[in-house]
């Protein structure tokens, strides 16, 4: 699939990450939730945020402009949570702006949440655009988990450009029929939630669409399914969980040591 339309999607690169077991690949990106919720300094975090920005086009081929155009909503969300904690955290004041106070643990405090929200975000999001959800349906399954389970995880991954192509098309039709973005709040609101009345219903269309589909080919009448394409384990696919490993222990002790 092309990244031309919607960020959300795979697109088959000749890269290394797109060719690592998609297992591997999720047990990465646990590796990198867990280490951003140990670390007790933002510098550990902004060191695993340019390993993942490199990883991401280095390894995985990935332009800077996607990764920018599709994390801007996440990484808007991480500032404002970092200004958040700047203002709520409890400490000493260093900076008085008006009523509101900005405290030394806020300072601290505040870029370690952004780097959470926006680090694991990321690690997510090279996740789905090397990955084919019909490999990590079949590693799931090759892992022992029920294809039942594992074509649940592959739908929601499928549905999710789905759902993106859909608001697209939804704000499309408004911007031509009313021109919502130069219309007051009160408008643009109502607007918005003729947006989510609109995508759900087609949601709800295409989920039904769905199961009928299963339905009607039998899916869960057998305890086990074959699959035309199969996908294959290689023990270089550990490269990358190991280094991530190792950068995350580092980054852990030094924080301990120094």
């Amino acid at each position: 699939m092309s990244t031309s339309e919607h960020g959300l999607v795979f697109e088959n690169r000749k890269s290394y990450l797109n060719s690592v077991y998609p297992l591997v690949k999720l047990a990465w990106v646990f590796v990198v939730a867990i280490g951003l919720f140990i670390y007790r300094s933002p510098i550990s975090g902004a060191v695993m945020f340019l390993t993942i920005l490199l990883v991401a086009m280095i390894a995985g081929k990935i332009p800077f402009q996607q990764i920018l155009g599709s994390g801007k909503i996440i990484f808007g969300l991480g500032l404002l949570l970092m200004f958040f904690h700047f203002f709520v955290d409890p400490g000493n004041v260093v900076f008085k702006l008006g009523p509101l106070h900005i405290t030394d643990n806020g300072l601290l405090q505040g870029p370690i949440f952004f780097f959470r929200l926006s680090v694991v975000v990321l690690a997510s999001f090279i996740l789905i655009w090397t990955t084919d959800t019909r490999d990590l349906m079949v590693s799931l399954t090759k892992a022992g988990v029920p294809y039942r389970g594992a074509f649940a995880v592959f739908l929601a991954m499928r549905f999710l450009p789905l759902i993106q192509k859909e608001v697209d098309a939804v704000k499309a039709a408004h911007s031509i029929r009313g021109k919502p973005t130069n219309s007051k709040f009160g408008h643009r609101f109502k607007l918005w939630r003729r947006y989510i009345f609109t995508i759900l219903i087609n949601g709800l269309r295409k989920a039904e669409t769905t199961a009928t589909s299963l339905e009607c080919r039998a899916f869960g009448c057998f305890p086990t399914r074959t699959y035309v394409k199969d996908v294959h384990y290689k023990p270089l696919d550990l490269i990358l969980l190991l280094v991530t490993i190792l950068i995350s222990g580092g980054l852990i002790v030094a924080e301990r040591v120094l």
